[in-house]
């Protein structure tokens, strides 16, 4: 029997308040158990994956402040975020559970520095966004997590917490951090005040309900619908969706496979209702599982698209601007391979920054003027493409008549804009050699391409990051920040199929150390290309 692990996300929302310099935000856990239990059980542990707690009650609170230094560490907020924590018996049968629930305490609209006028923010981020704690006496966060999870045989089977901070529950065990790091994001704001009828809290729309929209209804916008219409959408599954526009921006990059309805990420809105989950998570259908799904899926330590949720409701991310730096490929990564009677060259344009637009073009500057035939574009190859994010892209050319012997020149031209508005013009002169020339034979061998996650996730100060390659290919591993920006080159070259792996260090190209956020990694196996995700945690 499969057993269900349900967060619950808790809206507790109080009097309403009418009403700087940024930072990466500190969170402050406030143990509010009793002496001698919960957060205070003096039953002595050995230490665990990485927790060093001696005791149940030191190895709970450890466990519960990584994962709020993990949110901590990418958003900003000159406030402290207090966040009042409890061990407390919920809910616990055979085969289901409420694992945890949170929420923020107080919410508050028309501040100094409100970004939406007539419109409820958190606690945390109002404070964020206010420059100053705007209800000073009361906790930003209320977070409550099932001490009966305990390994005895009545709740889930004897199942019980794992409090290591290395992913890797023993057993069955439910992971500690996943769970409190999916409940302190609710309480951050990934919680919408609007209840089951579809009224709003007091009158008012809440930040959150400003990026759903119904697919398909008139009105489509939640804010815009009449309380029956919210109510009728909040139970519109697959049709609830998150129309904001840092989500929607980030997603490609995961890549998400499944649970998006058009270009928009589904939000968790089942036929009955749930109270307590439906519409402040992401659908279940989300693949792959993301942390602020309706249920527990697994250890994860990645608050991912979430972290883009939070910049779409407000929060501003600890994340500078970083200009684009695009580069073009030169000749140990150009490669030119033969089909029929044409020659194919293939040039990788690899774009580290977050560009709005680019474009490129190449033009054949040595020999006979050749003709370029497959890249769709009349000349000699103008070429071009927009991306809202980091990548290598590739670019094939067909060039009929192209000789055996060299070398030959290809100019190449690389026009871009990055996301501080600052335009860039790159022209470099790659040359192909004759020991450039290969086949596209097929090698039939046993792999597939695919890369899969980082273990552990979060790490410090050093991760494996494993690798497939189904057939002979030039193969890319580049770690980025999530600007976008190159960090460390971990494989440049090519490799027969097979299986493969890299370790990265956690340092850049100079041997520096980088430090702890969010960064992508990224293969490229010929045309193949997949992006994931990893948090470095110091």
């Amino acid at each position: 029997m499969s057993a269900r692990m349900i967060f619950a996300g808790l809206a507790v929302a109080l009097l309403a308040f009418a009403g700087g310099a940024q930072a990466a935000a500190t969170i402050t856990v406030v143990n509010a158990d009793s002496p001698g239990e919960g957060f205070n059980d003096p039953t002595p542990v050995p230490p665990v994956g990485g927790n060093p707690g001696t005791t149940l009650g030191q190895q709970r609170l450890i466990a519960f402040q990584y994962a709020a230094d993990v949110w901590g560490q990418l958003l900003n907020s000159g406030v402290t975020i207090v966040v009042n924590a409890q061990m407390n018996p919920l809910t616990c049968g055979p085969s289901s559970a409420v694992l945890g629930s949170a929420g923020a305490t107080t919410v508050h609209r028309n501040f100094s520095g409100a970004p939406v006028v007539d419109t409820w923010y958190s606690q945390a981020l109002a404070n964020s966004l206010a420059g100053s704690d705007l209800a000073p006496s009361t906790p930003d966060l209320s977070a409550q997590f099932n001490s009966n999870l305990n390994g005895s045989a009545g709740c889930l089977g004897g199942r019980g917490w794992y409090y290591g901070l290395d992913g890797v529950p023993t057993g069955l065990d439910i992971d500690f951090v996943t769970v409190v790091l999916h409940e302190i994001g609710h309480g951050l704001g990934f919680q919408t005040f609007v209840n089951q009828s579809g009224q709003k809290f007091n009158g008012f729309n809440d930040t959150y309900m400003l990026n759903l929209e119904r697919m398909g209804a008139s009105p489509s916008s939640y804010p815009a619908m009449t309380d029956a219409q919210r109510a009728a959408a909040n139970i519109a599954d697959p049709n609830l969706a998150w129309n904001g526009v840092s989500v929607t921006a980030q997603h490609p990059n995961v890549p998400v496979t499944a649970g998006l309805n058009g270009n928009f990420l589904r939000v968790h809105a089942p036929n009955p209702y749930q109270p307590g989950s439906s519409v402040s998570h992401w659908s279940a259908a989300v693949s792959p599982n993301e942390s602020m799904e309706p249920a527990y899926t697994g250890p994860n330590h990645d608050p991912s698209l979430a972290l883009y949720l939070m910049e779409d409701i407000g929060w501003s991310l600890d994340v500078a601007c970083t200009p684009a730096v695009t580069t073009v490929a030169d000749s140990d990564t150009a490669t030119v391979s033969q089909t029929a009677s044409t020659w194919v060259l293939q040039i990788e344009v690899t774009n580290t920054g977050v560009a709005t637009a680019y474009g490129v073009s190449a033009t054949i500057t040595a020999g006979p003027p050749w003709l370029v035939v497959s890249d769709g574009v009349c000349g000699y190859g103008d070429l071009s493409a927009s991306a809202s994010s980091f990548g290598v892209d590739s670019y094939t050319l067909g060039i009929s008549g192209w000789p055996l012997d060299g070398p030959f020149d290809v100019e190449l031209t690389v026009n871009w804009s990055d996301n501080c508005g600052n335009n860039y013009q790159d022209v470099r002169t790659v040359t192909l050699e004759p020991e450039d020339l290969v086949t596209n034979a097929d090698s039939g061998v046993a792999y597939s391409n695919r890369l899969e996650q980082n273990v552990p996730n979060p790490f410090n100060p050093t991760t494996l990051i494993k690798y497939e390659v189904a057939s002979e290919a030039r193969v890319s591993l580049v770690v980025f920040e999530v600007s976008g920006r190159r960090v460390r080159t971990l494989v440049a070259r090519a490799q027969p199929a097979g299986r493969y792996q890299a370790v990265w260090d956690g340092r850049d190209e100079g041997g520096r150390a980088v430090s702890s956020g969010v960064y992508f990694y990224r293969l490229e196996a010929g045309a193949f290309t997949q992006t994931r995700r990893m948090v470095l945690l110091k």
